[in-house]
């Protein structure tokens, strides 16, 4: 239970915050408070500011203009020591921790006990597993950091923060890899501070979590803070509205009637010993054929196989009744197979190069002339591949990394579309993006199944698989155990297909 509101002080006070990158405001006179027993949500579409007004407050970034107040006191950040030096804490979603260093050495980096000259490697395991269990976390304080999941590693740094005595945590996206029993029992931790007297910012997009953990809303839309709610005085609608600015009956996509063609994919038998089985699956010209199930049952590693990233052990895939000959992604996209991939920092962008080096990557040999990339004639077609998308970017020159990532994950598509394929594979499309671009995507993928092309879509969202699919293939233990036609897919019949459970209708 959050402390009664009464007269708290802010342990935090932003005013009028403004930041630039490359000439372009991206934060704009943002205010914040974040009290004392409170847990703060920012929320807001992807290069709404969020994660930058958290940086400003942790030290990462340098405010252009506006103060920032710790305890009533203005302090000058330059870096995150200033900030942890002030109590302040920033989670990162990919934690920032020394994977061959055990879980103690991390957690005292910089800062280890010494005796007699020496590092008291004893006092310092002991000292960790005592921060550890004030979180409630069972982590052994001599573990290799490299062994432990995502959700320990964000534990860890948590207990970095409290070991150097922080009392305002910003976390930023921490929940996004993580599985729901993880969210639970970082959530626990949450409130456990909570009520402790902590401050806490949560900056997420899923609405069902902010709204189950957050005490008080802040809203970001274009750099600026459009609204400030009480949680329990609002709704996810008005939050919505307030994020994309417009109606939300204007968000998604009205039914797009399509005809349904040949088959343009088709998969024979496919079996990769240990990962998935008999697989036969068709996707026909025009159609949008979704592919459900739980983490591991095999949906990804039956995606790379058709494009030929996973050899198989037995069985074949066809593109147009003909067969890929060697199972390689060159034959794929000569056959005109398109995947975008589950991970796209690490499989679908090079983050140091540019949006139009990045745009054209899969058709660089298209616009080589006696062997030399024609850079011209690539900024062009990616110039006409990012306004299609609506990609939001200062210049096509500048590194992908300075996008959000929803506007990546338009390039992405940007860079496959330019292939022309007639299939496209497309795993997780929407993961990590806000409501506003997930919405683009889902528009996107209709246009493309109207034009005739076959979409096969991977996506953990039942909601959005019920919405986008004309069929929907459930996967389970690496085989195909259910096929639901549109009219007959419901929720529950996919997830009791999924958990092999039995239905009662």
């Amino acid at each position: 239970m959050a402390i009664p509101m009464g007269e708290r002080t802010p342990l935090v006070k932003a005013v009028g915050l403004h930041k630039a990158f490359g000439g372009v405001d991206v934060l704009k006179n943002a205010n914040l408070e974040l009290l004392p027993g409170e847990i703060h949500g920012l929320v807001g579409e992807n290069g709404a500011g969020k994660s930058t007004l958290a940086k400003l407050i942790g030290g990462v970034h340098v405010p252009r203009a506006g103060t920032i107040e710790v305890n009533g006191r203005a302090v000058h950040f330059h870096r995150p020591h200033d900030a942890i030096a002030q109590g302040i804490a920033l989670i990162h979603q990919e934690p920032l921790t020394f994977p061959d260093l055990s879980v103690a050495e991390n957690i005292f980096i910089g800062r280890q006990p010494y005796r007699h000259g020496r590092i008291d490697w004893e006092a310092m395991v002991r000292e960790a597993a005592k921060t550890l269990e004030s979180l409630g976390v069972k982590i052994d304080p001599r573990a290799k950091v490299r062994g432990l999941s995502i959700a320990d590693r964000q534990m860890v740094e948590m207990a970095a923060a409290l070991s150097q005595h922080a009392k305002i945590l910003l976390m930023d996206e921490t929940t996004a890899a993580l599985t729901p029993s993880e969210v639970k029992r970082l959530f626990g931790v949450m409130r456990q501070l909570r009520d402790q007297g902590a401050a806490l910012a949560f900056i997420g997009h899923r609405l069902e979590e902010i709204f189950e953990i957050c005490d008080r809303i802040t809203v970001l839309r274009d750099g600026e803070i459009v609204g400030e709610r009480l949680t329990k005085e609002t709704s996810i609608s008005e939050i919505l509205r307030l994020m994309v600015g417009r109606p939300m009956e204007t968000l998604f996509a009205r039914e797009t009637r399509h005809e349904i063609g040949a088959t343009a994919l088709e998969t024979r038998g496919l079996t990769r010993e240990g990962q998935f089985s008999d697989i036969n699956l068709r996707v026909r010209a025009g159609e949008v054929v979704g592919l459900a199930g739980l983490v591991g049952a095999g949906r990804t590693e039956v995606a790379r196989a058709i494009f030929g990233i996973e050899k198989v052990d037995a069985g074949e895939v066809l593109v147009g009744g003909e067969a890929i000959e060697n199972n390689r992604p060159r034959e794929a996209m000569a056959k005109g197979v398109a995947l975008v991939p589950e991970d796209r920092q690490h499989h679908g962008v090079l983050m140091p190069m540019s949006v139009w080096q990045n745009a054209t990557l899969a058709i660089v040999d298209r616009l080589a002339k006696f062997g030399w990339r024609q850079d011209a004639a690539a900024r062009d077609v990616a110039r006409g591949e990012v306004n299609r998308l609506d990609v939001k970017l200062r210049d096509i020159g500048q590194p992908i990394r300075d996008l959000s990532g929803g506007n990546q994950q338009k390039v992405v598509l940007a860079k496959w579309l330019a292939t022309k394929p007639k299939v496209m594979l497309l795993d997780e499309p929407t993961r990590g993006i806000d409501i506003g671009a997930k919405a683009e995507v889902h528009r996107l993928i209709a246009e493309l199944a109207a034009a005739g092309m076959a979409v096969l879509m991977i996506s953990s969202d039942l909601p959005e698989v019920l919405a986008m699919s004309d069929r929907i293939l459930v996967m389970r233990e690496g085989r195909i155990v259910a096929e639901f036609s549109r009219q007959e897919a419901t929720v529950e019949r996919v997830i009791a297909a999924a958990t092999g459970q039995v239905l009662r209708e």
